[in-house]
């Protein structure tokens, strides 16, 4: 800054101003930002000593930046002889802030009371009033408005209609910024000055539209905010956010120099210790692109996210684990890579799946081992032989050609040798038709399979997944048709977390809770047992008949029979709304969770969160 120049001796008649005058301390406003020593110095302008708000560049006065926490190595352990040796000069170490903005107040104090530029340090920031809502978490409220929603001839900020918006994201939950002090500084009460609404942050809203989270008030928008009750809960900081490059530039600096004002987002650390509803308990690490790690413990979820929303990583409150990647998922392991499941492994893919061994594929079942193809089942091998061997016999059938050739022998061998029409498959009752020998029992859907297809090609039922590149339109989650036949099914937020899967789990956790609470006697091992048997039921109506059955044949199991006809009531409840897709609960299994609205699905999600 021209006139502004460094060193502590630049303005030798600043002794001679302030001989005499009370060392304070003083609240000063700050002026200068721009350090040349780069230490958190800031240019002050102290009304009391200047007698002005409008200071010259000559008027304001450098004040040291003090840190809650700095040191440094001894200059005494220094060496000079090789300066370029990082084991002899100094290490430092400690807390930094960044300067505050152009006219935020800062209380300064002169050291040993001594009214000095050499003793000046500016020692903390004084908060302007009504005028923490974005501290330290970027707090969302329903109380917002947009100038577009501002009435004609209405005192602009007071009870504007917030609709658009609430049109435009889905939610009337916001990120918001603080309300024009220019309109509130005039009112006369707490509660006219709370009349006036807030701007909607459309910066942050927007990011979060684009994530998939601007419904979401877990994962997304947060009531975190100073603001929220007193005495504030909520905890942490975050940093004013970088110049905007299309920022104004104002006369608001010394002698009206330029200046620029207009920031986005800043990073933040949040650790609430939540509302008084008990929601919000969380810590939450946020970047300005909107990178997080979240640890909720209200919803009792870690969540960790990239700012496009376009890869997640969850741990739910079950011990749940949900990856979601839209560019890929690479591992690689230098020794063993393991997977184990307690139940089913399943995979899907929408194009080829594909192993390779430099070693030998083996494929074991204590059960049977399917093989199916649409079009065709081929076996190859180029340089060795195809061997089968079945205990109990081999049999093969086909409606048209069969075909065995060999440019060696040919041999066959048996007790007896028949050249006459085929016996039929085992078990079939001796039945020649296609139908006894394949399809009717080897399908992807048959009991002996049970392949489940979800989604498909058209309609409501296929749209299961969410578009990545636009998650929302208007505020509707923009739904895509998929297909699938794994249980759960991850996609782009606004990820359903409550598929129908979520909910047999959760309506097992509910019974085995209830059990545990009223049989003290049942061990640990047998829960297990019970909770495992439970989980491998296809539906919760088959559920709830084996806990029927489980109950009733276990003496260790003390559940009152009042206790068990309400689980079996709710199973069926939840059974017919996922079996019904008129209702609002298909919006719900697929995410749509702003948009639910009937009292089925609002029990649902008062009464399904056992863990």
């Amino acid at each position: 800054m021209v006139g502004f120049v460094d060193t502590h001796d630049n303005q030798k008649n600043y002794s001679e101003k302030l001989a005499g005058k009370d060392a304070g301390p003083y609240v000063g406003t700050v002026k200068f930002t721009d350090d040349p020593l780069r230490q958190g110095r800031l240019g002050v302008n102290i009304p009391e000593l200047t007698r002005t708000k409008n200071p010259t560049i000559d008027d304001c006065i450098w004040c040291q930046y003090l840190s809650p926490f700095y040191g440094a190595k001894s200059v005494e352990a220094t060496n000079p002889s090789d300066p370029s040796d990082y084991k002899l000069t100094q290490h430092s170490y400690g807390m930094w802030f960044v300067p505050p903005d152009i006219d935020t107040e800062v209380l300064v104090m002169f050291a040993r009371g001594e009214t000095s530029q050499k003793n000046a340090f500016w020692i903390g920031c004084v908060q302007q009033p009504l005028t923490n809502q974005q501290v330290p978490g970027y707090g969302s409220s329903t109380f917002t408005e947009l100038a577009s929603d501002r009435s004609t001839g209405r005192e602009r900020g007071i009870a504007a209609n917030a609709t658009g918006e609430t049109q435009n994201y889905g939610t009337d939950l916001l990120p918001v910024g603080e309300k024009n002090r220019r309109m509130v500084q005039n009112a006369v009460s707490a509660e006219s000055a709370n009349s006036f609404r807030y701007p909607v942050n459309r910066i942050l809203a927007d990011q979060l539209e684009s994530q998939g989270l601007i419904q979401d008030p877990v994962r997304g928008t947060t009531t975190s905010s100073a603001k929220r009750e007193a005495p504030s809960q909520v905890f942490g900081i975050n940093t004013p956010g970088r110049i905007r490059d299309d920022s104004r530039e104002l006369n608001i600096g010394p002698e009206g120099t330029l200046v620029k004002t207009d920031r986005n987002p800043g990073h933040s650390f949040v650790m609430d210790d939540g509302a008084e509803d008990g929601t919000n308990q969380l810590t939450r690490l946020r970047t300005a692109s909107g990178h997080q790690l979240l640890m909720h413990d209200t919803d009792g979820v870690v969540y960790l996210a990239n700012g496009s929303g376009k890869a997640f990583i969850e741990m739910a409150k079950d011990g749940t684990i949900s990856v979601y990647s839209d560019g890929g998922i690479n591992l690689r392991s230098g020794r063993d890579f393991n997977l184990h499941s307690d139940m089913n492994i399943n995979f899907h893919a929408k194009g080829a799946i594909n192993f390779s061994a430099e070693a030998n594929v083996v494929l074991n079942a204590e059960g049977y081992v399917f093989a199916m193809g649409d079009q065709g089942v081929f076996t190859s091998s180029q340089n060795g032989v195809i061997q089968d061997y079945a205990l109990k016999g081999i049999t093969s059938h086909t409606p048209a050609q069969q075909l065995h050739a060999a440019n060696g022998q040919f041999h066959l061998q048996g007790s007896e040798v028949h050249f006459n029409k085929p016996m039929g498959r085992p078990g079939s009752g001796g039945g020649t038709s296609i139908e006894d020998w394949g399809p009717s029992w080897l399908k992807p859907d048959s009991e002996y399979v049970m392949i489940k297809v979800t989604g498909g090609e058209a309609g409501d039922n296929a749209e299961i997944d969410i578009d990545d590149n636009q998650p929302f339109i208007k505020g509707k989650v923009n739904k895509r048709a998929n297909k699938t036949t794994v249980t759960d099914f991850v996609t782009h937020e606004p990820y359903g977390r409550t598929s129908s899967t979520q909910q047999k789990k959760d309506y097992v956790n509910e019974a085995v809770a209830q059990i545990k609470k009223t049989s003290p006697e049942i061990s640990s091992t047998e829960l297990e047992l019970i909770k495992a048997e439970l989980l491998k039921q296809p539906t919760v109506k088959a559920v709830a008949d084996k806990l029927g059955k489980v109950v009733k044949l276990n003496d260790s199991i003390k559940l009152p029979i009042k206790d068990l006809n309400n689980l079996l009531g709710k199973a069926t409840e939840i059974q017919s709304l996922i079996n019904d897709p008129k209702l609002a609960l298909q919006n719900f299994v697929y995410g749509k969770v702003a948009e639910l609205k009937s009292t089925a699905v609002n029990f649902l999600k008062s009464k399904f969160k056992f863990f």
